[in-house]
């Protein structure tokens, strides 16, 4: 029986009452151990794959002891998760919008499956899995690709069990997603270290801010190449809306120039007046169609892109309605945050521990000379809501000269604050100029609504 075969099965036993379930789980176990080779070079037809997709779907979500049950099977388990974490990838699945790929190789005891793609014209999610009987652990590195791709990546989960349905997703700004593309990525795995023979850390977490020492890159255990191409069907999927409406936020001058629509996601690009005080930073938004279904801001991935010549970030992301058949849809604009244009850089006196100007709701606790540089504490307030990277990674002392660091620290504590900590790397001057990444924020009291189609 080829693959189409058995997930139609498959999908006409999902269909029994849950009493019969455990069976079914059963023979579905039975049919992939035994089938398993004529699998691994067998590409199922999409319409195939998809109607047990469906089934799985409707199931997972209207009966319990199913979900429960599904667990036994690697294959519906790690399809839930992706389910779970993605309303948007998870009405492509629901609507037959899957490219199966199948390509498997092995590499030092190591095998990698490219098992599918979700694609569009802007944005690709390659979905695999690593497995070994070697490891308890594998995680797959960032790609790379033999021809550059110029596109935001978010790389693999780490320190995955064998089997973990993983997936990278490429995120196109400027132009469209190849017709096809060839990546390599490294695999490693995590051991635990051996603490008992280790000596007791002499080193501080101030001086480790400052100077963090090396940690030794992992082993790559295997090393693999895949050459991927996507089907045009998908790839021209999407449609741009001009919209064209300008509007006004905290006195700033505004436009929604238009709304791209892809299954895998939604584009709202906005542009704003050369007369502004602020540049626009962030929006708390969503979209509503006719039935009053809301698709809210995308939470797990690519959520906006900026501006290269600016701060600004000019296209945000949100779940998509791709699939919903909307005949109308609003764009319901409800808060937005702000960096003022004469704070993009901010002068600390750090002998003092004074700073002429910071972010809405931020206090600068403590500022430390130590052998490594300079490590500032500031305290955000609870009720700010912006408990993210206050500043950007560059700084400069006030002749100019550029300097850099390359982590912070944040934690939250119960003294209705959260702390952010700021090491000044090699930097040994009492003057700092900082670049916040915002400066205050704006709620309106009466949504600004957008009509987009």
């Amino acid at each position: 029986m080829n693959r189409n075969g058995e997930y139609q099965l498959l999908q006409a036993e999902l269909l029994e009452t849950p009493d019969a379930l455990q069976y079914t789980v059963q023979r579905a176990l039975t049919r992939e151990k035994t089938s398993q080779k004529r699998r691994r070079t067998f590409a199922a037809p999409i319409i195939g794959l998809a109607a047990c997709f469906t089934a799985f779907v409707l199931l997972v979500n209207l009966s319990i002891p199913f979900a429960n049950a599904c667990g036994r099977i690697p294959l519906l388990r790690e399809l839930a998760k992706a389910v779970a974490w993605s309303p948007s990838l998870s009405a492509a699945v629901e609507n037959e919008y899957v490219q199966p790929i199948g390509q498997c190789q092995t590499v030092n005891g190591i095998t990698a499956t490219i098992e599918y793609v979700i694609v569009d014209q802007k944005q690709l999610n390659i979905f695999f899995t690593l497995n070994s009987r070697d490891y308890d652990n594998l995680s797959a590195e960032m790609p790379r690709f033999s021809e550059k791709q110029v596109c935001s990546v978010i790389g693999a989960g780490f320190r995955q069990p064998p089997g973990t349905l993983l997936n990278f997703t490429m995120d196109y700004q400027d132009r469209d997603v190849p017709d096809s593309l060839t990546m390599t990525f490294g695999v490693t795995t995590w051991v635990e270290p051996d603490y008992t023979h280790m000596a007791p850390p002499d080193r501080s977490y101030e001086d480790d801010m400052l100077d963090p020492a090396e940690e030794p890159r992992p082993e790559i255990l295997a090393e693999f190449t895949f050459s991927l191409q996507f089907d045009p069907n998908f790839t021209a999927q999407g449609e741009s809306v001009p919209v064209n409406t300008d509007f006004t936020l905290n006195g700033q001058s505004l436009r929604i120039t238009d709304v791209e629509i892809y299954p895998t996601h939604v584009r709202v690009n906005v542009s704003a007046d050369g007369e502004n005080t602020a540049w626009l930073k962030d929006l708390e938004f969503y979209l509503e169609d006719e039935q009053g279904t809301r698709f809210e801001p995308i939470s797990n991935g690519v959520s906006g892109s900026g501006d290269e010549n600016s701060p600004m970030i000019i296209s945000y992301r949100l779940e998509s309605p791709y699939f919903a058949n909307c005949r109308h849809l609003t764009l319901h604009i409800t808060e937005a945050l702000w960096l003022d244009k004469d704070m993009e850089r901010i002068r600390v006196d750090l002998a003092a521990e004074q700073a002429e100007r910071l972010p809405e709701g931020v206090t600068l606790h403590r500022a430390e000379k130590r052998d490594g540089g300079w490590l500032l504490t500031f305290r955000v307030a609870e009720e700010s809501n912006h408990h993210w990277q206050l500043f950007n990674m560059e700084y400069y002392d006030e002749d100019g000269t550029y300097y850099s660091t390359n982590r912070s620290g944040f934690t939250t504590t119960d003294g209705g604050y959260a702390e952010e900590q700021l090491p000044l790397q090699d930097f040994h001057k009492d003057v700092v100029w900082l670049c916040p990444t915002y400066s205050r924020s704006s709620i309106e009291p009466v949504p600004v609504t957008i009509p987009i189609k």
